[in-house]
């Protein structure tokens, strides 16, 4: 009669060869028996005899156990500053948003209270600059020999000037160039150069609408645009009606 080999017992490096080697078993077991880990530092631990190590399983348990939970608080706290600073952030972004609109209204009715050039121009030069916070702000048309009554009110520039101030664009945020200090009556650290809206009647389109910031940081290429536009188009609208001017209502 044959005799039969013993069972093969695994050793150590076996085990350790077969976990290491089946990753997505490893993952299934320890997801269906948590307490696995726990099994393994226990058995980690200096091994005992008797009543002895019959007293200590319990401890021995509860001791190797993994705590996570001062991890999963410490990144719950993280998950809530994230959150609180992004919320804190949407708030100053509509509070600005909200100051913006409210400073453009103010300076809508400004210009709207004026029924001639003498006062908007006093609306742009005094009151904007108190609106805005500014140092300075002026009303800059071209020096064509043809506007008599604008020129007694506002400053002319020869249209090289101007286009230069702009950088030979439609709009300028940054630091001012030489010649958009000359259309200044000070020099400012930082400027918002807007010239109107060509859809407005001639001569308005060609005017440029300056405001010279307090300091370095008050205009720049990364500031919105979109209310400074519309402030351009609330000046260019009210001086076309000072000059009587037609002015075309959008479709």
């Amino acid at each position: 009669m044959t005799s039969r080999p013993p069972p093969y017992t695994p050793t150590d490096t076996d085990i350790l060869a077969f976990l290491a080697g089946q990753p997505d078993k490893l993952a299934t077991l320890l997801a269906a028996h948590p307490e696995f880990v726990a099994l393994c530092l226990a058995a980690a631990g200096t091994a005992k005899t008797g009543s002895e190590k019959h007293a200590s399983d319990t401890k021995k348990a509860g001791d190797n156990i993994l705590n996570l939970n001062p991890a999963l608080a410490a990144r719950a706290r993280a998950e809530a500053r994230k959150i609180s600073d992004r919320h804190q952030s949407m708030i100053h972004l509509a509070a600005e948003n909200m100051r913006g609109w409210t400073r453009l209204h103010h300076a809508t009715l400004a210009l709207l209270a004026e029924t001639n050039l003498a006062g908007l121009k006093q609306a742009i030069t005094d009151e904007f600059p108190r609106i805005f916070d500014l140092d300075s702000a002026a009303l800059i048309m071209t020096d064509d020999g043809q506007q008599a009554d604008a020129a007694l009110y506002f400053t002319r520039c020869e249209a090289a000037d101007i286009a230069s101030a702009l950088n030979k664009g439609n709009l300028y945020l940054g630091p001012p160039n030489e010649a958009a200090n000359r259309l200044l009556a000070r020099p400012a650290d930082s400027i918002a150069a807007i010239r109107l809206p060509d859809r407005l009647p001639d001569p308005v389109s060609s005017y440029v609408l300056i405001l010279g910031g307090k300091t370095a940081d008050s205009f720049g290429p990364d500031l919105g645009s979109d209310l400074l536009v519309l402030l351009a188009e609330m000046v260019g609208v009210a001086l076309a009606a000072r000059l009587d001017l037609g002015v075309a209502a959008d479709d």
